[in-house]
């Protein structure tokens, strides 16, 4: 068994995975950063509260565990990320302190959306195609891609940052310190949070909301805000595909769970091709078969990242 730990913007999601990568069982816990004091901290206190409450709940040690696995956002390397910009963190050394917490030394970590991407890739939305791109839609946006089955890896840094491509000259103010970037428009938060503001009138939690929207799907200021969120992504999606001309792009993370209300408008959207220099052959648009575990799920994805043809 496995020990999966998914960092995200706004939550921190543990689980145990038994070698058939299913998850047995898992706890999330949200990060409300405007009431947290110490990031690191919190997240280090989490995790391990986490673990300790699913081994005992399950009666099992870490010596059952064969390998702990953590999927992060930013640019994890050397068991140090940088640069999660939704929490504010420029360099965090998680992998050294959750040993020494632990007294367990099989740690690793990698990007979230590449671990994501490579499970897409070998078992779920991508697996018949040799040219795709997987982008990962939550507090953020991240992704990964490929040619020829092969993952694309830059040399500096991880790359493919989709989330901080410009889309709007002067736009909207992101965490990373530029304007206009594409997760200032298309991440699941900043939509959460212009409905919550301009309709709702207050901070209500995704499930609440994703109700609220169903029963709301004719309600015309919702209409305009999902019509302007989807034109959004169909820029950013339509400037992948211009640089990298995929066969297919799979949308994950939490934009899974908002299907029901934006993803036939999305496609509809997107096949028309306004924005695409080559309109014939479109790439072809999935949804995540995986869903929105895979960080929690990282163990099985680690070994496959470091074992893995395709990487």
């Amino acid at each position: 068994m496995n020990i999966g730990i998914d960092l995200g913007g706004s939550h921190i999601g543990v689980g145990i995975v038994n070698d058939e990568g299913n998850i047995v069982c898992k706890k999330d816990t949200d990060i409300l950063i405007e009431k947290v004091e110490d990031i690191q901290n919190f997240i280090i206190k989490t995790i391990i509260n986490s673990i300790k409450d699913l081994l005992d709940k399950n009666e099992i040690t870490l010596e059952n565990i064969q390998l702990i696995g953590i999927g992060t956002p930013g640019e994890p390397k050397d068991g140090v990320i940088k640069r999660i910009v939704n929490l504010g963190i420029k360099d965090f050394d998680i992998v050294e302190k959750l040993k020494n917490e632990l007294q367990y030394e099989n740690i690793i970590i990698k990007n979230d959306g590449k671990c994501a991407a490579i499970a897409e890739k070998m078992y779920g939305s991508m697996r018949n195609y040799e040219d795709s791109v997987f982008l990962c839609l939550g507090t953020g946006i991240g992704g990964a891609a490929f040619l020829n089955n092969k993952l694309l890896k830059p040399k500096k840094h991880s790359g493919f940052e989709f989330g901080h491509m410009i889309i709007e000259k002067n736009g909207n103010l992101c965490k990373c310190g530029n304007r206009g970037c594409f997760e200032t428009y298309c991440s699941m938060k900043r939509l959460k949070e212009k409905i919550n503001k301009e309709i709702i009138e207050e901070n209500m939690k995704s499930r609440d909301l994703l109700k609220f929207l169903k029963d709301n799907k004719k309600n015309e200021k919702l209409q305009e805000i999902f019509k302007e969120y989807i034109n959004d992504l169909t820029i950013g999606l339509s400037n992948i595909t211009n640089l990298l001309e995929p066969e297919c792009i799979t949308i994950g993370g939490g934009f899974v769970h908002f299907k029901d209300v934006l993803w036939t408008e999305l496609v509809s959207e997107f096949e028309k091709a306004k924005y695409l220099f080559n309109k014939e052959n479109i790439p072809v648009l999935n949804l995540a078969e995986l869903g929105n575990d895979a960080g929690i799920i990282a163990g099985k994805f680690h070994r496959l990242l470091q074992n893995c043809n395709i990487c």
